[in-house]
């Protein structure tokens, strides 16, 4: 399963997506002469994001995302300037191609201020509630991780919580069941 990337002074090459997408972002940024650490996408011809660099797994297979026989444009995801209050804001999604289209541009920069304004909503409902702690992160995981294991979808959420609904405290032996899980699922 292949698909065709537009890039550059319209170059064109194929890649592979029966791989991981993080297999797949590095090569694609090798073949465009990006840095391995500059965070990137795909968009479609019409300049409809794939918002791969957000993927929550990965080792997922880049098939899951992307069409085979696809044309995608690879785009370079600008953020803020690291050590300031803006780092994870998203300033804009840039094409690496010699003359894109401006309703590419135009859906680009529609998506970029979409994904802001969400990102902004998203920390805004967040404002007055503490964070989470590590204690709290790995007894809310190990509930998922038991309701995935058993079936269930809800059951294990809300056995992680107390009477007042607040984060269980884990056992070294429930720790020890999650870190196996884990290593049995990288496996």
């Amino acid at each position: 399963m292949f698909i065709c990337i537009k890039h550059g002074d319209n170059q064109q090459f194929l890649a592979n997506i029966n791989c991981s997408v993080l297999l797949l972002m590095h090569y694609l940024r090798d073949k465009v002469g990006l840095e391995r650490t500059d965070p990137i996408d795909l968009c479609e011809e019409n300049g409809t994001l794939k918002l791969l660099f957000l993927v929550k797994f990965p080792e997922d297979n880049a098939s899951k995302f992307l069409t085979p026989r696809g044309t995608y444009y690879v785009c370079k995801v600008e953020r803020g300037a690291p050590g300031t209050k803006q780092e994870n804001s998203y300033r804009a999604f840039r094409p690496i191609f010699k003359y894109p289209p401006s309703d590419l541009l135009d859906s680009l920069r529609n998506q970029c201020d979409f994904l802001e304004k969400s990102r902004l909503k998203m920390l805004k409902s967040q404002d007055g509630k503490k964070p989470p702690t590590m204690e709290s992160l790995l007894s809310s995981m190990a509930g998922q991780v038991v309701g995935r294991s058993s079936g269930k979808a809800g059951a294990g959420a809300s056995s992680s919580l107390d009477e007042e609904g607040m984060p269980r405290k884990i056992t070294s032996a429930a720790k020890a069941r999650l870190e196996a899980s884990r290593k049995d699922k990288h496996r």
